[in-house]
């Protein structure tokens, strides 16, 4: 399935990312009840940057949620750490070519809005094994923290050599 990306930037854009969260909820977390939803949307959107994933006809099918944060992971649009918090994606459209390919995508528009970030950071359920073993391809666990679902990994890599690595692995046919 053809999928295409873009940034999240008009109120239509907005409104419509926060219907799919509605809807989708679930899929960000299990216990996550409609007014958790609101409430992380209205605390993480103003610090937040969203890439928008739409079908061949302009449906949205998810998105991908990231921010600035320094060191110690305050919010700074000037950060050094791009701190992925969330990609949502309906089942229909997940395959490893969608994944490298928005995975890409993201990491090239964080290199053209920000050139301070030196690293990507996101996370991962600890019991996640699909998920940690293609995660420790291209980054290093740096951590634990409790998440949503309970305990998460926390991953880190350099921008530059994660985008080498996505580059390599989607150029070779």
């Amino acid at each position: 399935m053809h999928v295409q990306f873009r940034s999240c930037t008009s109120d239509d854009d907005f409104a419509q990312f926060t219907l799919f969260f509605m809807r989708n909820r679930l899929e960000f977390s299990r216990m996550f009840s409609l007014s958790d939803t609101l409430v992380h949307i209205l605390t993480f959107l103003p610090d937040s940057h969203l890439i928008l994933i739409e079908d061949e006809r302009g449906k949205l099918v998810g998105w991908g949620h990231y921010q600035y944060v320094t060191t110690d992971r305050q919010p700074d649009p000037e950060g050094e750490i791009c701190y992925i918090h969330s990609v949502i994606v309906e089942e229909k459209y997940r395959s490893s070519r969608v994944f490298l390919k928005g995975f890409r995508h993201l990491i090239r528009q964080v290199q053209e809005e920000n050139e301070h970030v030196k690293q990507v950071t996101f996370c991962a359920d600890a019991d996640h094994a699909y998920l940690n073993r293609l995660y420790s391809k291209f980054a290093q666990v740096a951590g634990e923290q409790e998440g949503y679902y309970g305990q998460e990994n926390i991953y880190i890599a350099e921008i530059n050599q994660l985008a080498s690595y996505l580059g390599a692995v989607i150029d070779v046919k």
